[in-house]
């Protein structure tokens, strides 16, 4: 069965690219000639010509054996109707829209349950939570909510001041009052490393931790950063990802000056915002960010949709004395450079995106995944009474050697289980997998024909 995605621009590209790696067969279906011959080469995948909102293209495409339909054009309305035609003539098919019309947020639910779309994707509002999630834990990079929040993997570099260097991880317990932290990957010279026993950190590792939500600034002093807030903030872009942004930082009481270059983008985050010192200027304009005191933010976050604009004037805050720097870039291209040039943390929407169509892909009854910047996942899912997940010690579980259990949640505990642990029935179970591994942890995630 295939996959088709309607819209072949730079998302559309992106999903196809990721979904190509899971080895499934991938259908575009795309209206603009000139962007089929700009990509068709290097995309290992067929094209239909034609509008993906009209029943005759997707009938076409196959829609009638389609397994999952992904639309992602620029228009809402029509990657609405397609996925409406979709249910309409292959009830089979997981459904997938991409939104960006703001006023439709407020009737997201609505809108998915009376069509009857499994999954709603706004990448302007997906990249502001991000944003949001990763200001909340001061010194990280990366931050991934699993277990309904109850459980965090927080990505972040070791510092030359953690108590953890050069200790072998199966020592940790003798650094921490608690049973909720455990390192997840480690990635050193671009190589990930899964972690074991007898595996130890470095300064300037880039390490990612998975600790009861509570306990994420714990986890952070283990690796060398003190507790820090982040109060006053400078925003470069006015769009709906600085909006959206301002306005839930000036809910919490932050400080938020914003910039934008265009007059009538000022406007209308003047009558959004009710705190927030909005600044009609550049955010690339050394002398601006100078006179507005950006040595004394705490953090410069840049959303325009310029990659290049943020890339620059988040490497200028940062030279002019603001310790934190965010930038946002389309381009998954960018991300290692971004961050090997001194930029603290790259967004990428589609990125983002991409993590939660995922889950509809992996086998099993997966509730969440994620991919690291590392080329690893994490998966949460629930164990299911056939699964070969359960039953078993974990030590002796013949798991690939690139997969971790991390945690844990059972009757609404969550525990960092041993080598002793044994899985039940029913538990939500948070795994690492380098994603070379994925497809053999696959076979521990599904059951045979007898348990349904």
């Amino acid at each position: 069965m295939s996959i088709l995605i309607i819209g072949g621009g730079e998302i559309g590209q992106f999903i196809a690219e990721q979904l190509i790696t899971e080895k499934k067969e991938v259908i575009i279906i795309e209206k603009d000639e000139r962007v089929i011959d700009e990509i068709e080469e290097s995309l290992d995948v067929k094209f239909v010509l034609g509008n993906g909102a009209a029943p005759h293209i997707l009938q076409e495409a196959g829609l009638s054996e389609a397994e999952m339909v992904i639309a992602v054009t620029n228009s809402d309305e029509a990657n609405l109707l397609a996925t409406i035609l979709a249910g309409m003539e292959a009830p089979q098919a997981i459904r997938i829209a991409r939104i960006r019309n703001p006023e439709f947020d407020i009737e997201e639910e609505k809108l998915q349950e009376n069509l009857r779309i499994d999954l709603l994707i706004n990448p302007d509002k997906e990249a502001a939570r991000a944003i949001r999630k990763v200001l909340q834990v001061p010194g990280a990079f990366d931050t991934l909510d699993f277990f309904d929040g109850g459980v965090k993997i927080v990505g972040t570099k070791v510092k030359r001041e953690s108590p953890l260097i050069d200790r072998k991880l199966k020592d940790l317990n003798s650094l921490r009052d608690d049973g909720h932290f455990l390192v997840a990957a480690i990635i050193r010279n671009n190589e990930l490393i899964v972690p074991r026993g007898n595996d130890s950190v470095q300064t300037d590792d880039v390490v990612y931790f998975a600790a009861d939500s509570q306990y994420t600034t714990e986890g952070m002093k283990l690796l060398g950063y003190k507790r820090q807030k982040i109060d006053d903030i400078m925003i470069f872009g006015g769009g709906y990802i600085g909006r959206n942004l301002a306005s839930a930082l000036e809910k919490r009481g932050a400080n938020v000056k914003l910039i934008e270059s265009d007059p009538q983008l000022c406007s209308v985050c003047s009558r959004n915002l009710d705190k927030s010192v909005i600044l009609n200027a550049q955010g690339t304009d050394q002398e601006v960010l100078q006179e507005e005191n950006i040595q004394k933010m705490d953090a410069f976050i840049a959303v325009t949709k310029d990659d290049e604009d943020n890339i620059i004037s988040s490497l200028l805050a940062k030279r002019m004395g603001c310790p934190f720097a965010i930038a946002l870039s389309h381009k998954s291209s960018y991300q290692a450079l971004i961050s090997s040039i001194g930029i603290d943390v790259v967004i990428n929407p589609r990125q983002i995106s991409n993590n939660r169509i995922l889950h509809f892909i992996r086998k099993g009854k997966v509730l969440h995944v994620s991919m690291l910047q590392s080329g690893a996942e994490i998966i949460e899912v629930e164990a299911l009474a056939t699964s070969a997940l359960v039953g078993q010690p974990i030590h002796k579980m013949k798991l690939p050697l690139d997969v971790l259990v991390l945690s844990i949640k059972r009757n609404g505990k969550i525990t960092v289980p041993w080598g002793n642990t044994i899985i039940e029935p029913g538990d939500h179970v948070l795994l690492m997998a380098r994603r070379e591994a994925v497809p053999k942890l696959e076979k521990f995630l599904t059951v045979t024909l007898e348990y349904f």
